[in-house]
């Protein structure tokens, strides 16, 4: 029970920090599209993708390697066998970060001719030097989380976040105000993923300081370096590809969008202008629960790993049902709402209704990405690396097979469409695979159904809202009015959502109860409306 509990409350404080992380990111994203424009949130969506796929290629399956071995490790007893790990990890990674840094930074003026305005040169060459912090942050990370100590990585995420926010909004309105065009505001913003690593790090460095408290005293058992060595990198190399995987779907889009949308008669201008409406607008705004999804995977591959390595097959059960219901029942009611109520929502954000059609097109994806980030975890974590990294390039190719037939003939909406129907099939090829190869797991006790009907509930009630108040459908009242119908709106439908899924049985009172600090309120306002016992 220690051990469940201790996994549900790492899932929910990571994915509480990517909640907050992730609202920041939304609040410095509305602000930084009036401040510099689609047309300049379009040269800074052309910087990050291309620093994420070079990050995941430097760093991405380490983190997560390390704490599965640690993980494991310690389950066995092997105690000195967590520090070589951090140690050789923290040694290759360090040196994969220079290398990098060096491919982005002079070899900016090639990557953005690759994505298709020359003038995301700039933003390219300010985002380059994260690449020297991120990757000693991302062993750090890993080897306090295969202690299933997810404090320091979710306050780190948040502080680094914050300074990253804090330092894309100052430099991009001190860049505007002074004169220097919306081509070095985006840099300036892009520079923010270097301020907020160096924080971040400084934050996991207080945490190292702490560490000592977790580690045995007594120091026995542990492979020999090159046996380790070579266990770090089985982890960490299919790993590392599915990562690399989630930002080359992104760059489908960097790489085929602006380049197809000219070959349809589009100007420069107006292609990279609509680059922003997707990359800038609705795939920011799709990424929020998407990273709580991430947040639970986090948390679910050492729990899961360390209980395969007991042979606890009933522990590895309950924490894949855990962690599926969990990101299913955060990520489906948030895709039937984006959906429903993406025109108010791009009025209140953005201004104007330009990108609203392209935010309830992707919302769908918000789902299948969820469900897809968490179920690789489960995968990988249980033993089967190399799974859910197929399965994501299959979903790539088929992405990019999309976009070439549907950008030129349906615009953005097409490239949309072409993201939900892939993640939909890495989804659909990772559920499949964690019923089918881990024994007990069902359909049944994922409770899906009752997630679903409970989401539907939901969704009728907010789309009755919709279709009966007439400011949730206008684009001209205000922005201010707009969004306070909105905000009824999100709250009733939070409350419709809350209530039916008590109802259906999708979360036991038990799961609710251990919901730090709010969980016993919660159950005992329940068992007074008569909604569970």
């Amino acid at each position: 029970m220690r051990r469940q509990q201790s996994f549900v409350q790492g899932a929910m404080l990571l994915a509480g920090a990517a909640m907050l992380s992730k609202l920041l990111g939304s609040v410095y994203t509305i602000v930084l599209q009036n401040i510099i424009g689609d047309h300049g949130m379009g040269l800074f969506q052309m910087a990050y993708p291309i620093y994420a796929t070079l990050l995941a290629i430097a760093t991405a399956g380490f983190p997560v390697a390390v704490s599965k071995l640690v993980a494991e490790e310690l389950a066995r007893g092997h105690t000195l066998g967590a520090r070589r790990a951090f140690q050789l990890s923290a040694l290759f990674l360090s040196s994969a970060g220079v290398v990098t840094f060096f491919i982005l930074y002079l070899w900016a003026p090639e990557w953005a001719q690759l994505a298709g305005d020359p003038a995301a040169t700039l933003a390219i060459r300010a985002i380059s030097p994260a690449l020297l912090f991120v990757p000693i942050l991302s062993a750090v990370r890993g080897y306090l989380q295969g202690f299933e100590w997810m404090a320091p990585t979710a306050v780190s995420q948040v502080v680094e976040q914050f300074v990253r926010v804090a330092t894309i909004i100052g430099l991009a309105i001190y860049l505007i105000q002074s004169g220097y065009g919306t081509r070095a505001a985006a840099a300036g913003a892009a520079f923010g993923a270097v301020t907020g690593a160096g924080a971040g790090l400084l934050v996991l460095l207080y945490f190292w300081r702490q560490k000592a408290s977790l580690e045995p005293t007594e120091r026995v058992g542990s492979l020999s370096t090159p046996r380790l060595l070579g266990r770090l990198l089985y982890y960490a190399f299919p790993i590392s590809l599915g990562a690399l995987v989630v930002p080359l779907m992104n760059n489908v889009d960097v790489l085929t969008v602006v380049h197809l949308l000219k070959q349809s008669g589009v100007s420069q201008r107006a292609a990279t202008t609509a680059f922003g409406l997707l990359a800038g607008r609705a795939s920011k705004l799709t990424m929020l629960p998407i990273t709580l999804a991430a947040g639970i995977g986090i948390a679910v591959i050492p729990a899961v790993s360390a209980a395969a390595a007991r042979g606890d097959h009933d522990r590895v059960r309950s924490q894949v049902a855990s962690a599926v219901r969990l990101t299913t029942m955060i990520a489906l009611p948030a895709a039937i709402g984006m959906t429903l109520l993406a025109r108010p929502i791009d009025v209140v954000l953005f201004e104007n209704v330009d990108g609203w059609t392209i935010i309830a097109v992707l919302s769908a994806s918000v789902l299948f990405a969820s469900l897809q980030t968490t179920t690789s975890a489960v995968l990988q974590g249980a033993g089967m690396v190399y799974l859910p990294v197929v399965y994501m390039v299959l979903a790539a190719l088929l992405k990019v097979v999309l976009n070439l037939f549907w950008v030129p003939r349906f615009g953005l909406v097409g490239a949309a469409l072409a993201t939900d129907v892939a993640y939909a099939l890495a989804a659909y090829l990772n559920i499949r695979a964690v019923i089918q190869r881990i024994p007990g797991v069902s359909f049944r006790s994922l409770a899906l159904p009752q997630v679903t009907m409970a989401s539907v509930v939901m969704g009728g009630g907010v789309f009755a809202l919709v279709r009966g108040w007439g400011l949730l459908r206008d684009s001209v009242a205000g922005r201010l009015a707009i969004g306070g119908g909105t905000v009824i709106a999100l709250a009733v439908g939070i409350l419709l959502y809350g209530l039916a899924v008590t109802a259906s049985g999708a979360l036991t009172s038990e799961e609710i109860e251990r919901i730090p600090r709010v969980g016993p309120t919660c159950v005992r306002w329940l068992q007074r409306l008569g909604l569970t016992q």
